[in-house]
């Protein structure tokens, strides 16, 4: 039988579908312009592979990114590449996302490198003011949320570091790398992290488009060609950037060594040599003195700054003479008063805002027992108005003289809205009036209300006291050192106090994030926790990426509730199992879940280190820990975040756990009969 050919028409002619794509130029091993101006990196080879896949071709145009975003929101470009945001889905229908682009910590060279991302609650941190990278730090690192120094561009976030107005910069390593060889003193630090996750997008209704892409994208994971492009242009050297600062030390080594040499020729007189060496030792004495100097008086501008930026009212009273030697700024927003009607004036002095019978109680109290903690008062303000407060003092003894540290927290508002602190806080007065000297009852057998309360009040009494006091020690053994002109020690005392105040801030600000915790509004929205699993426990490998544990996540239901609040409590549990598997060289955690009386429960299991169930009475109060610091590094404060977070959810969490073989953590969102 023969066939009869069949004349070609441009009816049979196979169509070719053609979509735009629009990226940045800029933005390096993603996207980006080659030296011929030609769009190269990983999404310009996978969306290739996406043409192959769909029979289509793909226009891609790559300028800066603001005008690539116009571009999409104005309909130019039917596809772009950005991270998931809340403001952005307004105007993009998102895919799943396909990778992550990493973000480095900037950093002076002499500075110790962050491992993990909780190192970084302990700085001056900078970075961009972007809705993602907003987003980014509301769910990794709400600690540091609001004090982070916010600037427009990455270039401006190194030179801050530059000039020391923030310790570290984490930026997107595409930003950062490309401008660092123009930032002389600076280096990347050799963890990278993931914090975000990039999607294509398409224009908002074109569902047929975005599933037609999803399924491509997922053929090509199945098939090894995603992966493959991920190893290719993502996974990089994580000791690229170590590397980077060995080579530039040992650049400025050679310089100096030639230098040093060619001066030496010169200098062959054994006289001149003796004065040269003679010279260059009071140089460097000299040397020594400024930059001793220098950070002393760096020093005390961060004292001060860490004084005056307490939310909380704070006041320093001579034992003896009874007179108030320094006060914040809170304090004179609290009276409604300046500072210079309350500093070097007497304490009685403030007693018709106090009341003239609580300063005498309040004295007696600190006579006898050295310190008051959480004692409810109610001040007049200088306008009349009444504000309920709680109370904290402690008696101290500062270079040879005893003072009186007080702090001062009003919550008036948090009594006004929370019915069980009201409570509480109705319950300490009632203590208060009966008990004389003033004391805090004993922590057994009291109610829910009362026990919130104590944790709150106790931790800003004692735990924001001792770095202040550290600080302020430290200052003093400095300018002594300096005065006898003990240079080095002076200098070994002044990297004391950067620490004291470092973590002072770190308290001030994890406090505050436990605060603010009740105060957010519910939100239910569902969570992949799987994913969001997945996605914690890669920022936290990235702390030591060669480190070997036998790690599982089965897989987990999903759940509803705040992402970002849902987001810490894996960060912290995980964070947790990771560092305290890290003496046990068979190291293994597993994640899976169970139900339990209706509800879902999530679990963590490690084999590390654990602790007796016996002293874990304190386990979720704040800055209480299991372990000696000098074992375990951290703040103290991730179990009292996770127990909000998940309590301000209607769920609870538990832990058990064993010396020498493990801990396992449970939580639930859900409801939980009590």
């Amino acid at each position: 039988m023969t066939q009869t050919p069949q004349t070609p028409s441009s009816t049979s002619t196979p169509v070719v579908r053609s979509l735009r794509y629009g990226g940045d130029e800029a933005f390096a091993p993603f996207e980006s312009l080659d030296a011929q101006g030609r769009p190269v990196g990983f999404h310009v080879d996978l969306l290739r592979a996406i043409g192959g896949e769909l029979g289509a071709e793909i226009e891609i145009t790559l300028q800066p990114w603001e005008a690539s975003v116009e571009a999409f929101r104005a309909g130019r470009i039917d596809l772009i590449a950005m991270v998931d945001t809340t403001s952005r889905r307004a105007f993009a229908s998102f895919l799943k996302g396909h990778a992550s682009p990493l973000h480095s910590v900037y950093l002076r060279a002499d500075a110790v490198a962050p491992r993990a991302l909780q190192d970084l609650q302990r700085v001056r941190l900078a970075v961009l003011d972007s809705e993602p990278m907003r987003e980014s730090m509301d769910r990794w690192l709400s600690g540091i949320s609001q004090s982070a120094l916010r600037v427009p561009d990455a270039r401006t976030a190194l030179q801050a570091v530059q000039r020391g107005d923030a310790d570290m910069a984490l930026l997107p390593s595409a930003y950062g790398d490309a401008l660092l060889p123009q930032m002389p003193g600076l280096v990347a630090g050799p963890t990278r992290f993931g914090l975000q996750t990039y999607a294509f997008a398409v224009q908002p209704g074109n569902e047929a488009l975005r599933t037609e892409l999803q399924e491509a994208l997922d053929h090509l994971e199945a098939n090894g060609t995603l992966p493959a492009l991920r190893a290719r242009w993502l996974e990089a050297d994580p000791h690229a950037a170590e590397r980077q600062a060995i080579e530039r030390d040992l650049h400025d080594q050679r310089r100096w060594t030639w230098a040093l040499g060619a001066g030496g020729t010169v200098l062959l007189a054994g006289a001149a040599f003796v004065l040269h060496r003679r010279g260059l030792a009071v140089a460097r004495e000299r040397q020594r003195r400024r930059e001793a100097e220098d950070a002393l008086q760096r020093v005390q501008e961060l004292l001060d700054h860490t004084f005056h930026r307490n939310p909380d009212p704070m006041l320093v009273v001579d034992h003896a003479s009874g007179l108030v030697r320094d006060a914040n700024d809170a304090v004179s927003a609290l009276l409604g008063v300046g500072l210079d009607t309350i500093t070097g004036r007497p304490l009685r002095a403030l007693g018709h805002h106090l009341g003239l019978e609580a300063l005498k109680r309040m004295a007696r109290a600190i006579d006898i027992q050295g310190h008051i903690d959480g004692l409810p008062v109610t001040l007049t303000r200088a306008d009349g108005a009444q504000r309920a407060c709680l109370v904290s003092a402690q008696r101290l003894q500062l270079a040879g003289e005893t003072v009186v540290l007080c702090m001062v927290r009003d919550v008036s508002e948090r009594l006004a809205q929370d019915a069980v602190f009201r409570l509480g806080y109705e319950q300490l007065q009632a203590d208060a009036q009966q008990s004389e000297p003033v004391t805090v009852p004993p922590v057994d057998g009291g109610s829910p209300a009362d026990d919130r309360l104590r944790e709150f009040t106790r931790a800003v009494a004692h735990d924001l006291r001792a770095p202040l006091l550290a600080i302020q020690g430290f200052v003093g053994l400095l300018r002594e050192r300096l005065h006898l002109g003990h240079t080095q020690e002076a200098l070994e005392y002044s990297e004391q106090v950067e620490k004291a105040t470092r973590r002072m801030n770190a308290m001030i600000e994890a406090l505050c994030s436990l605060a603010q915790i009740d105060q957010r509004a519910p939100v239910r929205e569902p969570i992949d926790m799987h994913a969001l699993a997945m996605d914690t426990w890669r920022i936290v490998r990235a702390a030591d990426p060669k480190r070997a544990i036998d790690m599982r996540i089965d897989p987990l239901p999903a759940a509803r509730g705040d992402p970002d609040l849902v987001a810490q409590v894996w960060q912290n549990l995980l964070h947790n199992a990771w560092k305290y598997s890290a003496y046990n060289e068979a190291a293994r955690v597993r994640v899976d879940s169970f139900s339990e009386d209706g509800g879902t429960w999530y679990r963590i299991t490690d084999n590390g280190a654990g602790f007796d169930m016996a002293h874990a009475r304190g386990l979720f109060q704040p800055f209480r820990r299991m372990h000696p610091k000098s074992q375990f590094e951290g703040s103290g404060i991730g179990l009292s975040m996770v127990q909000r977070i998940v309590r301000h959810h209607g769920g609870e969490v538990r832990l058990r756990s064993q010396p020498g073989v493990g801990t396992v953590a449970e939580f639930t969102l859900d409801a939980v009969p009590r």
